[in-house]
C-alpha cells in the first residue's frame, strides 16, 4: 500500500475548520452547502469529506462549472452525531446561504434530526448516512449514495455463513443510533438464515476496555464476532482479543477497513472482514484513477468518505445540469432520471432516494484491505 504522510489530529481540525472561513459566495456562483463534523472526535471524517468535495469542485469548475457558473462551497460544522449542532448547521446553510443542494449531514441521527428543515422541497440533501430510516422517513428530498446498513449486514452474514462456513456468530455494537440500528439488522439477518446469535453485547462510544464483552462471547462459543462500531473502538476490540488469546474471527461495518482501524489494529486486524463501498486497493480503474489524483493533491491515502462525498458532489452537479435549474424540486426530479458511473459504483436512484446498489466484501491481508467479492442488488 502506498504510504503518504498522515495529518495529525490538530492539523486535521485546522484543515477541516478552514472550510467555514471561506469568503462569501459571489452572486454568480452556484452554492453547495456541506454539513460535516469539522470539530470533535469525528473531525477526521469531516476533513476527508472536505477533501473529496473540494477535489470534485475544482475539477467541475475547471471543466466549465454547472450551467455556465462556478460552484462555491460553504461548510458548516454539525459535530457528527450531535442533533442540535446539526440542526444549527443545516439552518445556516438553508436560511443564510439559500443552498439548493446540501451534502450531508453524514451521521444518521443528524440526518434524521434535520430532515424536517428541507423535506418541503426547499433543498436536496445528498448523504452517505447508512441508517435504514434515512430514506424510509417519507422525505422525498434526501438521496443516499452508499449502501444502507441492511445491505451491508446481509452481505456480511451471508459471507460468514456460506463462504466461511461459520454459524456461531456474536455481535458487539456501539450504544448509539448507528450501532443499535446496525446490530438490529445483523441479528435479523442471522435469524433470517435460520440461526440465533450466540450473544449480543454493547459498549459506549469511546470506551477503552472490552474484555468483559469479549469474555462472554468467547464463553458462548462465538467463532465470529460482527462489530457495528466506530473505527477506533473496532481496532481496540480486535487488539484486546489478540492480547487475550481469543481464537475469534472479526467482521463488521466499513470501520474494519478504514485507515484508522488498519493503523491502530496493526497485526491484530489481519483477516478482519468488512462490508465497504470503497477501499483504495480496489483494482477497478475508476478507483485507481481517484486514488492517484487524491494522493497527488493531498499527499494522503484516499479513503471511503473522501470518495463518498467526491461522488456526491458530482451527482449534485450533474443533477443541476440535467435539471437546467437550481430549483430544488427540479433537481430532485432530475435525480430520478440520472445514471452515473462514480467511484463507489454505478448510480441509479430508486424512488425512495437510495442510489447505490452494490457493496464490497473486504478482508485485511498483510495490512491492506483486499476486495474479495462484490455484492450487487
Amino acid at each position: 500500500m502506498k504510504t503518504f504522510q498522515r495529518s495529525t489530529p490538530l492539523l486535521a481540525l485546522a484543515v477541516a475548520a478552514a472550510g467555514t472561513l471561506a469568503s462569501a459566495p459571489a452572486a454568480a456562483d452556484i452554492v453547495f452547502g456541506v454539513s460535516a463534523p469539522m470539530t470533535g472526535p469525528r473531525a477526521m471524517l469531516g476533513r476527508n469529506t472536505k477533501n473529496g468535495v473540494d477535489l470534485a469542485v475544482a475539477e467541475i469548475n475547471k471543466a466549465g462549472g454547472v450551467l455556465g457558473q462556478q460552484i462555491k462551497v460553504v461548510y458548516e460544522d454539525d459535530q457528527a452525531d450531535n442533533p442540535s449542532a446539526a440542526i444549527n448547521a443545516v439552518n445556516r446553510l438553508h436560511n443564510q446561504y439559500k443552498v439548493p443542494v446540501m451534502i450531508g449531514p453524514h451521521f444518521s441521527v443528524a440526518q434524521m434530526a434535520t430532515q424536517k428543515s428541507y423535506c418541503d422541497g426547499s433543498l436536496v440533501s445528498i448523504t452517505g448516512a447508512s441508517g435504514i430510516p434515512v430514506t424510509a422517513n417519507g422525505c422525498n428530498f434526501v438521496l443516499r449514495n452508499r449502501a444502507n446498513d441492511n445491505v451491508q449486514s446481509k452481505a456480511l452474514v451471508a459471507y460468514a455463513m456460506n463462504t466461511l462456513k461459520l454459524n456461531k456468530i456474536g455481535v458487539i455494537y456501539v450504544n448509539d443510533d448507528f450501532g443499535k440500528a446496525g446490530a438490529d439488522r445483523v441479528v435479523q439477518n442471522i435469524k433470517d438464515l435460520g440461526l440465533t446469535p450466540v450473544g449480543v453485547e454493547s459498549h459506549n462510544a469511546e470506551d477503552k476496555d472490552f474484555s468483559a464483552q469479549l469474555g462472554r462471547l468467547q464463553n458462548a462459543g462465538a467463532q465470529m464476532v460482527i462489530l457495528w462500531t466506530h473505527d477506533d473502538e473496532a481496532a481496540l476490540i480486535v487488539r484486546q482479543a489478540k492480547q487475550l488469546g481469543l481464537p475469534i474471527k472479526f467482521a463488521g461495518s466499513t470501520s474494519l477497513s478504514q485507515p484508522i482501524f488498519l493503523k491502530l489494529a496493526g497485526d491484530a486486524g489481519e483477516g478482519a472482514i468488512s462490508s465497504s463501498d470503497f477501499v483504495p486497493t480496489n483494482p477497478d480503474p475508476r478507483t485507481r484513477s481517484f486514488v492517484k489524483k487524491y494522493g497527488d493533491k493531498y499527499k494522503l491515502e484516499a479513503e471511503l468518505y473522501a470518495a463518498t462525498y467526491y461522488d456526491a458532489t458530482y451527482l449534485a452537479a450533474k443533477a443541476i445540469q440535467m435539471a437546467g435549474s437550481t430549483d430544488a424540486k427540479k433537481v430532485r426530479e432530475a435525480f430520478s432520471k440520472l445514471q452515473y458511473g462514480g467511484i463507489l459504483g454505478d448510480y441509479k436512484c430508486q424512488p425512495n432516494g437510495d442510489c447505490l446498489h452494490q457493496i464490497n466484501i473486504v478482508e485485511v491481508h498483510k495490512g491492506e484491505p483486499v476486495v474479495k467479492s462484490v455484492v450487487k442488488f
